[in-house]
């Protein structure tokens, strides 16, 4: 089987300026979402990973559908695995997702190459439920990934429960941004951690409307109250996310 960076799945979208809220409980289905996490390699860089995000786009014009990818690299981002470019996918369920896998890994050819021969990548596979939706077409943005640790006696409902009313709490402060659980599913390892709490603004205006609610308007001591006896996460590593695909 070709291993290539094509992150598909679903609910990524980072273009939302505003989200609307909505129920945990209305939003239990999970979704098939993709990561590759890459460092480049020897004599390889940005030039030739644009080369291969060309091919991808001419590929998925004629072959996706319901698709769309980012590319992500880092901003903010401490004492991991070398981290350098990364890729996040989504579609609209696991249908397309099974489907478009199986025509990618087997009539992607030189397409799917190109990355190999840049990129050296590992790849999961996540269960993404959504807490917050983004509200309108796909675009750049910024995105950030914590690692969370259910407490003890808590579970997924309970924490899709909690994150769900503290986005609740950002709209009503008027400075939301789009927010997703995902939990491991294929190829993560032996982690110490249940799941990563995804949130995406579309700017860093957006994010920094949002750190000033949060930091300086009162929605910390709020937050931590709804968590505590949940989940507690660590510090989030931010991302800057470009749209290399959008959806037909």
């Amino acid at each position: 089987m070709k291993t290539a960076t094509y992150a598909a799945a679903a609910a990524l979208v980072l273009a939302a300026a505003s989200a609307a809220p909505s129920s945990a409980q209305d939003n239990a289905t999970a979704q098939p979402l993709e990561l590759y996490a890459c460092t480049f390699k020897e004599g390889k860089g940005f030039a030739d990973l644009e080369s291969a995000n060309k091919g991808l786009k001419k590929w998925a014009a004629k072959h996706s559908r319901g698709y769309n990818a980012w590319m992500i690299t880092p901003q903010f981002r401490t004492g991991e695995m070398p981290f350098e470019v990364g890729f996040i996918g989504a579609y609209d369920n696991a249908e397309q997702f099974g489907a478009q896998m199986q025509k990618w890994v087997h009539e992607s050819g030189a397409v799917s190459q190109a990355y190999t021969d840049a990129l050296d990548c590992s790849h999961a596979l996540m269960a993404s439920y959504t807490i917050l939706e983004p509200d309108g077409e796909p675009g750049d943005g910024v995105v950030w990934f914590a690692r969370c640790s259910l407490d003890d006696d808590s579970g997924m409902a309970d924490a899709m429960a909690g994150h769900s009313s503290v986005s609740a709490m950002m709209v009503e402060m008027e400075a939301p941004g789009a927010s997703w659980i995902l939990a491991p599913s294929l190829g993560v390892g032996d982690v110490e951690f249940d799941y990563y709490h995804v949130a995406a603004w579309p700017s860093y205006a957006a994010l920094g409307k949002a750190f000033e609610a949060y930091m300086n308007g009162g929605g910390i001591a709020r937050a931590n109250a709804t968590m505590d006896d949940v989940a507690h996460c660590s510090s989030p590593n931010l991302y800057d996310a470009v749209n290399i695909i959008a959806a037909p």
